[in-house]
C-alpha cells in the first residue's frame, strides 16, 4: 500500500502505529513518525529487530499488521513532540521502539519532579564529589539501572580515588546521590551487563573489559543528611567542559573548589 502522491502535502508529518491483530490488548507494538509513505517502510524490512520479529511472526501466520495514522497534518516539531508523548504514555517497555522519541530528555515525570527540576536552587559542594551526567534522563528506570549507568564505566585518572560521593546529574540537577566505596576495572564487579539472568535485558554475552573504571557504593535515601543537602539542587557551575560526562568538585590535591564572585575557580 502507498499513499497517493496528491495527498502527501495534506498529510505533512504524521504519527503512525503498528498493531498486532493477534494481540487482544488493542495497543500498538510500535509508534513512529514520518512523511509520505514512511508508515509502510517496515513492511519491506525493518531496521528495528524487535519490529521485524513481530512482522515475521505475523507473516508465518499469513497475517499483516494493522497500521493506523494516529494524527497527521503536523509540522516536524509538532510530530517530534507528538511521537515522544505517545511513547511516554504507552511506555517504552511496552513497545518495540528502540528510543523514546526525539524530545524525550525528560518524560513521565511527576509534577513535583518538574517543579524541583526547573526551580532547582544552586548549591556549593562541601564534599569531594564526582558528578556523572546522564542524558537523557528516564525516571522510570529501575534503581539498579540508574546505579549501573552512573557507576560504570568511565575513562578516569587517579583523581577519581578521592571522591567521597557520586552524583547522577541530568541537565545540571542532582538526581541521585551515591557513596563511593572503591573503584574497580570495568566489568569486574556484578553489573547488569554481565548478569546472565535470562530476564535481564541488559546482558551482553561476550562483554569485554575496557580500559575504564566503575565504582561500588550505595544509594543514599532522601532522608540522609547528604541527600537533603544536595538532592534536587543545581550544580551547573561545576560543569566546566560540556562534552565530558564526568566532573569533579575538587582539584587534584583533594581540595574542594572555591569560587570568586564571577564564578571562576580560585584553586584549580
Amino acid at each position: 500500500m502507498r499513499f497517493p502522491s496528491n495527498i502527501h502535502k495534506i498529510l505533512k508529518n504524521y504519527i503512525y502505529a503498528y498493531y498486532d491483530p493477534t494481540d487482544g490488548s488493542y495497543l500498538p507494538f510500535y509508534v513512529g513518525r514520518g512523511i509520505e509513505n514512511r508508515a509502510f517502510s517496515h513492511l519491506k524490512g525493518s531496521h528495528n529487530f524487535e519490529v521485524q520479529k513481530i512482522l515475521d511472526k505475523l507473516k508465518d501466520l499469513g497475517l499483516s499488521p494493522q497500521i493506523k495514522i494516529i494524527v497527521h497534518g503536523l509540522t516536524l516539531q509538532q510530530a517530534k513532540v507528538a511521537e515522544t508523548a505517545a511513547i511516554a504514555l504507552l511506555g517504552k517497555d511496552n513497545l518495540a521502539n528502540v528510543v523514546k522519541g526525539s524530545r524525550s530528555n525528560f518524560t513521565n515525570a511527576s509534577p513535583r519532579e518538574i517543579i524541583d527540576h526547573y526551580n532547582a536552587k544552586e548549591v556549593i559542594l562541601k564534599h569531594k564529589v564526582i558528578m556523572i551526567i546522564r542524558n537523557p534522563w528516564n525516571p522510570d528506570l529501575p534503581e539498579y539501572e540508574h546505579y549501573d549507568r552512573t557507576r560504570s564505566a568511565w575513562r578516569l585518572g587517579s583523581k577519581k580515588d578521592l571522591a567521597q560521593y557520586a552524583f547522577l546529574v541530568h541537565q545540571g540537577i542532582v538526581k541521585r546521590v551515591y557513596t563511593v566505596k572503591a573503584w574497580y576495572p570495568d566489568g569486574t564487579t556484578f553489573h547488569s551487563r554481565n548478569n546472565p539472568d535470562p530476564n535481564n535485558p541488559f546482558y551482553k554475552k561476550d562483554y569485554t573489559h575496557r580500559d575504564r573504571f566503575e565504582f561500588v557504593g550505595r544509594l543514599l535515601n532522601q532522608d540522609d543528611e547528604i541527600s537533603k543537602k544536595y538532592l534536587g539542587k543545581s550544580i551547573k557551575r561545576y560543569i566546566r567542559a560540556s562534552g565530558s560526562p564526568c566532573h569533579y568538585s575538587y582539584n587534584r590535591s583533594g581540595d574542594v573548589y572555591k569560587f570568586d564572585t564571577k564564578g571562576k575557580i580560585t584553586n584549580p
